[in-house]
């Protein structure tokens, strides 16, 4: 089963700054979530990913994973090159009662990670081998991921943006979720909303949106 977890506003903690710690924070980057990456060293990429203020970046000689204690995460994500360390990490992780992962054994983490297609940062497609295989995972990732790509196009991904817009503005005026529904299936169907997109034009297309909400009944 694959689950997309709710990461948004929440502190994550990457252990590890080289190339497994930078794949790991390269799949959190569109969660909307707080990056914390811990490590000896980093590669120019963390560092740079850190001067964005995109992520926290912390130095420390790691030794244990006792200091893990003074921070409160939803998740732990183990990146470093020592198989014991990721698994002291890992038990830490589940003593605080947060997610744990570890990017050298599927086996003893809370889940598996996927290979993830991420289109235009809106839609993003997993593909799992529950662990068995990363590798075959990644692998048919890179098979499938311009068929996806081609499949979901610009007014998809405007339909997706404008759906989040329609939802939050019904949740204000509409009091019912079967309501709520029937309003943005007609938006999603709505064959000038339609047209817009295909022109580019999403402020346009949100006018639209709310000129309809008004009228709803």
């Amino acid at each position: 089963m694959i689950v997309d977890l709710n990461l948004k506003g929440r502190l994550v903690i990457v252990v590890g700054a080289g190339g497994e710690g930078l794949k790991k924070v390269n799949s959190l980057l569109t969660q909307d979530c707080q990056i914390l990456v811990i490590s000896d060293s980093a590669s120019s990429q963390i560092l740079k990913l850190a001067k964005e203020g995109k992520i926290e970046f912390k130095k420390m000689k790691l030794e244990n994973a006792k200091f893990l204690t003074e921070y409160d995460p939803i998740l732990i994500m183990a990146a470093t090159d020592d198989r014991e360390l990721n698994r002291k990490i890992v038990q830490q992780a589940k003593s605080m009662r947060c997610y744990a992962y570890a990017a050298d054994d599927p086996e003893v983490s809370d889940f598996a990670h996927p290979s993830v297609i991420n289109i235009e940062d809106t839609v993003q497609i997993a593909i799992s081998t529950g662990g068995r295989s990363p590798a075959m995972a990644r692998k048919l990732k890179l098979k499938v991921e311009k068929i996806f790509k081609d499949a979901i196009n610009k007014e998809d991904i405007y339909q997706i943006k404008l759906q989040k817009i329609a939802r939050d503005a019904a949740k204000q005026k509409i009091p019912t979720v079967i309501q709520r529904k029937k309003f943005l299936y007609s938006v999603l169907n709505n064959n000038k909303i339609k047209q817009l997109l295909k022109e580019d034009d999403l402020p346009s297309a949100q006018r639209e949106v709310m000129n309809m909400l008004e009228g709803w009944k």
